[in-house]
C-alpha cells in the first residue's frame, strides 16, 4: 500500500507509478486512458501539496490540511487502482458456454 510517508521520500509520481500496473492488458481503451490521466493528475496535486508542506514558515493547521488533501488524493488513487485492476481482471476472463439444444 502506498503510504503518505513514501511520497516524501520520492515524487509522487514516481510513487504511483510503481503502484499501478503499467501492461496495458485486455482492458486497454478510453477508459484505462481515463484512469491513467487522473492517476497523472492525482500524481502531480500530491506533488504540490507535499512541496507547500516543504515550507518552514508551515503552521500547524495548514500542514493537517495539507496532509488530509494528501490523504484524500492517495485514497481516490487506491479507488483508481482497484478500478483498473477490476477491469483488467473482468478483460482477462474467458467464459465458455456449451449450450445442447436437442
Amino acid at each position: 500500500m502506498l503510504s503518505t510517508a513514501e511520497t516524501v521520500m520520492r515524487p509522487a509520481s514516481t510513487a504511483l507509478d510503481t503502484w499501478f500496473s503499467a501492461d496495458r492488458g485486455p482492458s486497454a481503451g478510453p477508459r484505462r486512458d481515463a484512469i491513467g490521466a487522473e492517476r497523472v493528475e492525482i500524481g502531480a496535486a500530491i506533488h504540490r501539496l507535499v512541496a507547500r508542506m516543504d515550507d518552514e514558515d508551515i503552521d500547524a493547521d495548514l500542514l493537517d490540511d495539507l496532509t488530509e488533501e494528501v490523504a484524500d488524493l492517495l485514497g481516490r488513487a487506491e479507488e483508481l487502482r482497484l478500478a483498473q485492476a477490476l477491469a483488467d481482471r473482468a478483460g482477462a476472463d474467458t467464459w465458455l458456454v456449451s449450450i445442447d439444444l436437442d
